[in-house]
């Protein structure tokens, strides 16, 4: 690949992560605000959150 080619991958590659960061800047913030507690009322919760507990306990036996 010559010198020429890189140049221009790398002005490629400098647009899209511009482009990116533009995109991940101006998300709002605080969306986790707008679901929190939504599955209170879920069923599934508690057996969400058991699993998810036993899953961890098995995935770092050393951290309990």
């Amino acid at each position: 690949m010559s010198t020429q080619m890189l140049e221009q991958e790398i002005t490629a590659l400098k647009q899209r992560v511009e482009a990116i960061e533009k995109q991940v800047i101006n998300q709002p913030r605080g969306g986790w605000e707008a679901i929190a507690g939504k599955a209170r009322d879920d069923d599934l919760f508690e057996e969400a959150m058991k699993l998810g507990a036993e899953w961890r306990t098995r995935a770092n036996p050393e951290g309990r």
